[in-house]
């Protein structure tokens, strides 16, 4: 291991805290660490470069999931993954940390992706064109509120 590799794994320890879901033991494990590489390479605590700086807005699944209510479309998701089914022959992926979707479809040999894209507002001009019509009188409700 370098002197380069110990900065960085040294800089990503120090992103282990509570905050992010790290139990006690984990953070202990994580400071000690970080000390006995400091000490193995000689490396002083100013020298270590800052984390990445945080973007303020983070997306989460709130935003999707309002764009697919739009159009009826009910999201589902696990950790940083969520699918919603268009229809019978079409589904929506998403990965959420990349803002990025794509679209797979139905073909007599199994499942194709025929569109990707990035961003909600493509995906909503995308179901704007290709989603299903569906129309009741509870989505008019809850979309005059």
């Amino acid at each position: 291991m370098t002197v380069e590799d110990a900065l960085r794994k040294i800089a990503l320890l120090r992103r282990v805290s509570e905050d992010k879901g790290a139990l006690a033991a984990e953070r202990e494990t994580a400071h000690r660490l970080q000390k006995v590489l400091m000490e193995r390479y000689a490396i002083k605590a100013q020298e270590v470069p800052e984390g990445a700086p945080t973007n303020p807005f983070r997306l989460n699944w709130d935003y999707w999931r309002e764009v697919l209510d739009e159009f009826d479309l009910r999201l589902t998701h696990f950790g940083g993954r969520g699918s919603a089914e268009v229809g019978k022959n079409m589904i929506v992926y998403i990965r959420l940390a990349l803002n990025q979707w794509w679209i797979e479809e139905r073909s007599p040999t199994g499942w194709k992706p025929t569109i990707r894209d990035n961003g909600m507002d493509s995906l909503r001009t995308y179901l704007k064109e290709h989603a299903p019509k569906t129309y009741s009188f509870s989505t008019a409700d809850r979309r005059n509120r």
